[in-house]
């Protein structure tokens, strides 16, 4: 498969049995259908930083990329953008047909902490701070 964004071939990259594809020029990251949730529900810290880690920075196999951005898993398949996450806004790049997910470098981490931001939020005694917090960034208010 192939990076959507610049062409460049993929290598596997695996993290708690999900097997993603990762793109050593630019970092991203392929997803395929629902391993985004499941990163995002495994509580993980510094996600992006540990397949960093562990895989490192070879040298990128290059490629191109012509027009709108295509799915690395289906071909031909356009990449939309999609907004993921609304607390602190995080757009992603969705497979119209297949619904595999592109994140560009820092999305995962910005996902994963969002969640572990509002499971935070719910724990007794937080929820009105985080509501709280909702109103400021409604309002405009820091």
């Amino acid at each position: 498969m192939n990076c959507p964004r610049d062409g460049s071939v993929l290598a596997q990259a695996h993290v708690l049995g999900i097997e993603l594809d990762k793109c050593h020029a630019c970092d991203g990251l392929w997803c395929d259908r629902g391993e985004l949730e499941r990163l995002r529900d495994a509580k993980l810290t510094e996600v992006e930083e540990a397949i960093e880690r562990k895989y490192g920075s070879p040298k990128p196999l290059p490629g191109e990329v012509a027009g709108h951005m295509r799915c690395p898993r289906c071909g031909d398949a356009r990449l939309l953008s999609y907004r993921y996450t609304y607390v602190s806004p995080v757009t992603v790049d969705r497979c119209e047909r297949c619904h595999g997910i592109w994140l560009d470098k820092g999305e995962l981490s910005a996902i994963v902490g969002e969640k572990k931001a509002l499971d935070q939020a719910v724990e007794p005694g937080r929820l009105a701070a985080f509501l709280r917090a909702m109103g400021r960034l409604v309002s405009g208010d820091k």
